[in-house]
């Protein structure tokens, strides 16, 4: 079909002036759009003046903090019972798990030699005492007699006197004699030297004991059970931590979730060199000898940080990729200071950085608060 040329202008200019208001209208929603987005943006911002932020400040405490280190439980005083003369053993007075007193008699040994040693050495004494008696009664009624001139000749009186001292000497060494030989006699009753239980026997009635005998074995082996010992070694690195007083708790795999008690009560002052270990005992009162030495035990010692360290609640302490800070607020505005973190405990967190106590940070830490924000806080407790 053929149009008239004034139609085809026609057609042409209304087609230029669709696609113009097409344009314009796309246009005018793209700014529509981009003015909402802006006004969207300006109003979900994570940082503003009217918020308030609950903040705490950093604290300074020291740190306790507690060993656990294997020990051993002992008896607080025990000792190995020697015959000190060789012997026959007669009688066993006590035997393992008998508790006994001090001077309480254990056994009873045989030794002839030593009784008729003990035998001759009391009729000497008896031989001297009999002889200074006569030289003294002569001497003095020789001195009495004396006192007649010429009865009694100088001579005869000074060996009268000679006489009797040399006989009361004699006495004397017959009774050191005498005593010598019944201390040893004395030797053949073992007696307990200190109250404690009987934890090892190692002979039986008619077995030679003693120097001439079974002279490396104990015929006894006593122990103290009412009071104890708790010995642990304390590694190098922790001995300026410990102090004698320091309170200690330790159990025992024979109780098991029962806690026991005591303090530190003596330290060795020594590192031994083949443990880089320093002994430490602890007294440990044992009135119904429940515990018995020779237990394991694992004891926790308390040691205290030399220096006082800073601490943070758990939550104020934000973690990226990148870095470890806290937010830290100071005339209005945040800081972000980094850290190190420590030890945690009971919700706290210790800190290292360029912080000190008193410092304002917020409680609770959001990796979208930057730098030199403005921030109202509220404080809040731990």
């Amino acid at each position: 079909m053929n149009f008239p040329a004034f139609s085809l202008r026609w057609l042409a200019g209304l087609s230029l002036t669709a696609a113009a208001a097409t344009l314009g209208g796309c246009n005018a929603t793209d700014a529509t759009q981009e003015g909402q987005s802006a006004a969207t943006e300006k109003t979900t911002s994570p940082v503003s003046a009217d918020v308030r932020y609950d903040a705490v400040r950093v604290t300074a405490t020291q740190p306790a903090q507690s060993l656990s280190l294997p020990g051993e439980l002992d008896s607080y005083f025990q000792t190995d019972i020697f015959p000190r003369v060789s012997s026959y053993v007669k009688v066993l007075r006590a035997d393992i798990g008998d508790h006994v007193r001090q001077g309480q008699v254990l056994a009873e040994l045989d030794a002839p030699e030593l009784t008729a040693a003990l035998s001759e050495a009391r009729s000497k004494q008896s031989v001297a005492q009999a002889s200074f008696q006569a030289s003294r009664g002569t001497f003095r009624r020789l001195r009495q007699t004396a006192r007649t001139a010429g009865a009694v000749s100088p001579l005869a009186l000074d060996q009268a006197r000679t006489q009797a001292t040399s006989d009361s000497l004699n006495v004397v060494a017959a009774r050191s004699h005498y005593q010598a030989a019944a201390q040893m006699a004395a030797y053949l009753r073992i007696t307990a030297p200190m109250a404690g239980v009987i934890t090892e026997r190692t002979a039986s009635p008619g077995a030679l004991v003693g120097p001439g005998g079974q002279s490396t074995i104990p015929l006894f082996r006593l122990k103290q059970l009412s009071r104890l010992r708790l010995r642990v070694a304390v590694p190098e690195a922790y001995v300026g931590d410990i102090h004698a007083g320091s309170p200690v708790q330790f159990n025992v795999r024979t109780f098991p979730g029962q806690n026991f008690t005591g303090k530190i009560d003596r330290v060795a002052g020594n590192v031994t060199p083949g443990t880089r270990a320093e002994t430490v005992e602890i007294d440990i009162a044992n009135p119904g000898e429940k515990l018995k030495p020779g237990m394991f035990a694992s004891a926790n010692i308390p040691i205290k940080s030399p220096k006082s360290s800073l601490y943070v609640p758990k939550s104020a302490v934000v973690s990226t990729a990148e870095r470890t800070y806290v937010i830290r607020v100071a005339g209005g505005k945040t800081e972000l200071v980094d850290v190190q973190k420590g030890d945690e405990n009971a919700g706290q967190v210790q800190v290292f950085g360029s912080l000190k106590a008193g410092d304002v940070v917020l409680k609770a830490g959001n990796e979208e608060i930057g730098k030199n924000e403005p921030v109202q806080v509220a404080m809040a407790n731990h």
